[in-house]
């Protein structure tokens, strides 16, 4: 699978390994925060916030902090097209970014939350994710269950208009 890394004015593709023209090699050390092998270098990589439906998210690499886009093959091809993943509708729902198991649900139905606001826990690929709202609004419905397997793009939870 193929995904774009951008920040300032530098895009870097990442894919499969042998695919592109880097491997990079993650290794957790806690949750949100990875030694990221790069053609031979590490880097202390650990997630401050985020990331957004939009895939904006601020990370901290070997001490400073920057924002950085992540875009995975869907957000490529519908920015591509020019359109947003964090357009309209998409907005009121949160789908899952990847496969993988719901190891807690933090909200309820009726809870408000805001931009930052954690909403679930989705461990993928080893590795605990704590998925955050983008939006302000009040939680209308929780699909997701704690220790339910799910598929990228199964929605976990819905907000009211």
């Amino acid at each position: 699978m193929a995904m774009e890394i951008r920040w300032d004015d530098k895009v870097v593709e990442v894919s499969e390994k042998g695919e592109g023209r880097s491997d990079w090699v993650w290794t957790q050390l806690a949750p949100g925060s990875y030694r990221v092998n790069i053609d031979g270098k590490n880097y202390s990589v650990s997630a401050v916030d985020g990331p957004d439906n939009s895939g904006k998210m601020v990370v901290r690499v070997s001490g400073v902090e920057r924002e950085v886009t992540i875009l995975d093959e869907r957000a490529l091809l519908l920015d591509r097209m020019g359109m947003s993943a964090g357009d309209s509708k998409a907005d009121l729902e949160l789908c899952a970014p990847m496969p993988g198991k719901v190891l807690s649900v933090l909200v309820k139905p009726g809870d408000t939350v805001n931009p930052g606001d954690s909403l679930l826990i989705l461990e993928a690929m080893k590795m605990e994710n704590v998925i955050k709202s983008t939006v302000s609004a009040t939680v209308e419905e929780v699909s997701a269950n704690a220790d339910s397997a799910v598929e990228k793009g199964e929605l976990l939870i819905k907000f009211a208009e």
